[in-house]
């Protein structure tokens, strides 16, 4: 991706170790390690991925945050009694770090809670437990201050045919993927967590050609465990003003230059408050592999974007010496 970056700018990358290029363009040079690139301090990435204090200077922003409290394996009491107040879904993850690793979602019973924190533990000794969110999960990414672009994590949808109740619309779906080789669909927590938060049950029956959701998340091994996020659909126009102001707004409170802030909503053209949206977390260094438009491309756009904005300050801060 970098290389044809480089090249798409009139410039040329070469190797300085098996993770690490260096790209020049017009004699002007800077460096790239893997997903890597050079904005943003250590501090600024070290307070990143602790998402405590992130939600904490967000909330402290009037930007909305996860219901969430921090805990340990030494006091799970503190996560159970999290979990009893908002018994529809509770989500347990390491309170450090970053990649989705240990985060488990949808728990509804003690045990789960419990499981969770052991698995979460194996990352971070410090646990943080959030009310499940309604909604898919959105990226923005922002550069410099400016949302550039977003993509989001679709789950599966169906239409109504004004006549069939839900549960016969997915058990019709199943079987079409099931013959098909591709994963089922059924009713899982997420499907009706997923359904309840549109006014849906499994015996609704949606209008017909009444699109609805089906699922937040596409989990056909209904372990509910996180190993990453994969987002499969570019929405950058579908993110209303606001929106996109609060994801701004996060970066400048984090104080990153280069970050995606990771949105969950159940519509991304309405603001965050008036859906129950929150901000999830804020990823410094993201990943750009996230970000092709269209399938196809060579690399995506926003990677020219970042390049060119590496050199032009570069350029700036030899001129200045």
């Amino acid at each position: 991706m970098w290389r044809a970056v480089a090249e798409g700018l009139g410039g040329k990358m070469w190797p300085l170790a098996e993770d690490l290029w260096e790209i020049e363009v017009a004699s002007v040079k800077t460096r790239v390690n893997l997903h890597q690139t050079e904005f943003d301090n250590p501090a600024v990435l070290g307070l990143a991925g602790r998402k405590v204090a992130v939600h904490r200077l967000l909330a402290g922003a009037g930007l909305p945050v996860p219901e969430f409290a921090e805990f340990s394996l030494d006091n799970l009491d503190h996560a159970y009694r999290f979990h009893v107040a908002h018994p529809k879904g509770c989500v347990v993850k390491p309170a450090n770090g970053y990649g989705g690793q240990g985060v488990t979602t949808h728990l509804q019973k003690v045990s789960e809670v419990r499981k969770a924190a052991i698995l979460a533990s194996l990352y971070d000794r410090e646990l943080l437990i959030e009310a499940q969110v309604p909604g898919e999960s959105y990226r923005l990414l922002v550069l410099e201050g400016r949302m550039v672009h977003a993509v989001c994590r679709r789950g599966p949808r169906l239409k109504g045919d004004g006549v069939s109740r839900i549960r016969s619309l997915v058990e019709a779906e199943d079987a079409r993927r099931r013959a098909s080789g591709q994963p089922g669909l059924d009713f899982d927590r997420d499907c009706l967590f997923t359904l309840a938060y549109q006014g849906l049950s499994p015996d609704s029956v949606p209008a017909r050609g009444k699109a609805f959701l089906v699922k937040s998340v596409n989990d056909a091994s209904r372990k509910y465990a996180e190993v990453r996020t994969v987002y499969n659909e570019t929405v950058t126009d579908l993110v209303c003003d606001s929106v996109r102001r609060d994801a701004e707004r996060a970066a400048h409170v984090v104080g990153s230059d280069f970050v995606g802030v990771d949105v969950i909503t159940t519509d991304p053209a309405a603001p965050l408050h008036q859906c129950g949206g929150v901000i999830n977390e804020v990823n410094t260094t993201p990943a750009l592999h996230h970000h092709y438009d269209p399938p196809g491309a060579r690399y995506p756009r926003v990677a020219a974007d970042v390049v060119r904005a590496l050199l032009r300050r570069k350029a700036a801060a030899t001129g200045a010496r």
